[in-house]
C-alpha cells in the first residue's frame, strides 16, 4: 500500500441557516470549490491547498454575530489539517507549524 500526495481538503456542514451562509461566502471566495448535498450534510471541497472561512463575512450573510464557538457546532467533520483564530477556520493540506531538521 502507498500513500499518494494530495492537496484535497473538505469540510463537511450540517445543513442549517449557518450553513446556507457559509456556502454563499464560500461560493463567492472560492469559486472552484466543490458543494455536494449528503441529505442532512454539505460536502465541501477543493484541490486548491486550502479553504478560509471568514467569520465576520458568514455573520454579515448570516444577518447576525456569529462566532467560532456558534459556527463549529455545524461543522461535523473536515479533511485537512485546522488552524483557527476568534474570526477564521482554515482547513489546509499544508504542513503547520513544521520546520525541517537541518544537517549539521
Amino acid at each position: 500500500m502507498s500513500v499518494a500526495e494530495s492537496n484535497r481538503v473538505a469540510v463537511v456542514l450540517i445543513k442549517s441557516a449557518e450553513a446556507d451562509a457559509t456556502l454563499d461566502v464560500l461560493r463567492a471566495d472560492h469559486p472552484r470549490i466543490g458543494i455536494e448535498d449528503l441529505g442532512p450534510y454539505w460536502m465541501i471541497a477543493t484541490r486548491d491547498d486550502e479553504i478560509v472561512i471568514d467569520l465576520d463575512r458568514v455573520g454579515q450573510e448570516l444577518g447576525e454575530f456569529i462566532s467560532l464557538g456558534d459556527w463549529l457546532v455545524v461543522m461535523s467533520s473536515f479533511v485537512g489539517r485546522v488552524m483557527t483564530d476568534p474570526r477564521t477556520f482554515r482547513v489546509t493540506s499544508q504542513m503547520l507549524d513544521f520546520e525541517p531538521v537541518t544537517s549539521a
